[in-house]
């Protein structure tokens, strides 16, 4: 990196692989912007005052999910099934916030390096969760609807953004079902399954976002499916374009950290971001949808929070952003 002249690290991959590295990047001063992960540790502008989160983070969806689920599911039994690192427990924090003890029945972790869930679901089986509330990534929200199906265990399935995507989803569950010698319909699995979303669900063809990505997508990806990781790439790298052209003709590394901490459109974004001086968080809201037939389906308004135990979910009060009919991103 230092040989190359790296001038940025952009979107780095996982919370844990990126906790490796952080610390180095700031302490060489490299901008390190919109991670691709939601934990809530990139918001240290004092300890790591190159780094930018750019998706929703996980406390602030917990909160989301867990408004959701004490509201609609009021009196029923909840368990939890998360990847026991910064990703799950983040997540499990936000819903401990909004989620009354009293309905938690059952907390399940797993680990990404073992695949057998069984024992989780059978605990989450044996302890009544009639809601199961799954910070998981898509392999996992798989096997845990696969599993849960051969105990004959359906409990409605509330699960986050990064483990829900319906391709993504679907093409995992009839995968993993065909190893096991079994075919099933990829979309009746994903059918019913609730989450959120904080970018616009690519069910929505009139909205400009999704036209736009669409059309870039079938110009430069065809052969790639137009699904929710080819709708976050698209959408981050709107942003990264917006952040560099805000940096100047001849920018420097620090004139792109400067340019993110004034503040940045919200773009494609369902909520504005947090960036200033003190806050290195990224989008602050989503909505709650339901997928039907392959596509999530909003349900509600755009909700934004903060990531305190106390901190209200309201209506986002912003204004949706149009797409730029170029395509090309104002800074």
């Amino acid at each position: 990196m230092l040989q190359n002249n790296v001038f940025a690290v952009f979107d780095g991959l996982g919370t844990p692989t990126h906790l490796a590295a952080v610390s180095f990047l700031n302490s060489e001063k490299i901008p390190d912007v919109f991670v691709a992960s939601g934990c809530e540790c990139w918001n240290q502008p004092s300890a790591y005052p190159y780094t930018f989160g750019w998706q929703l983070d996980y406390v602030r969806e917990g909160k989301i999910l867990g408004q959701y689920v004490a509201q609609h599911f009021k009196g029923k039994k909840v368990g939890y099934f998360y990847q026991d690192d910064e990703f799950g427990m983040d997540g499990v924090k936000g819903l401990d916030y909004q989620i009354p003890k009293s309905m938690v029945v059952s907390r399940e972790s797993y680990v990404p390096t073992n695949v057998n869930i069984a024992p989780q679901v059978a605990a989450l089986r044996a302890s009544g969760a009639q809601v199961v509330v799954s910070f998981s990534i898509p392999a996992f929200t798989a096997l845990l609807r696969l599993f849960s199906l051969k105990l004959n265990y359906s409990p409605q399935l509330v699960v986050s953004n990064v483990g829900s995507d319906p391709i993504t989803l679907s093409g995992l569950l009839e995968a993993f079902a065909k190893q096991g010698g079994a075919t099933v319909n990829g979309n009746a699995l994903t059918a019913g399954i609730i989450t959120d979303g904080y970018l616009p669900t690519l069910g929505n063809a009139s909205n400009s976002w999704i036209a736009l990505f669409r059309k870039v997508h079938d110009t430069y990806d065809k052969s790639a499916p137009f699904d929710g990781n080819v709708l976050y790439g698209e959408a981050v790298g709107y942003t990264f374009v917006q952040a560099m052209l805000k940096a100047g003709r001849n920018p420097t590394r620090a004139s792109l950290v400067s340019a993110i901490q004034a503040g940045l459109p919200s773009g494609p974004a369902v909520a504005s971001y947090a960036y200033s001086m003190s806050n290195h968080a990224g989008i602050t809201g989503a909505y709650m949808g339901v997928i039907n037939n392959g596509v999530l389906v909003q349900q509600g308004p755009v909700l934004a929070t903060d990531t305190s135990p106390s901190g209200a979910i309201t209506a986002y009060s912003g204004t949706e952003q149009q797409a730029p009919a170029n395509g090309i991103p104002a800074p």
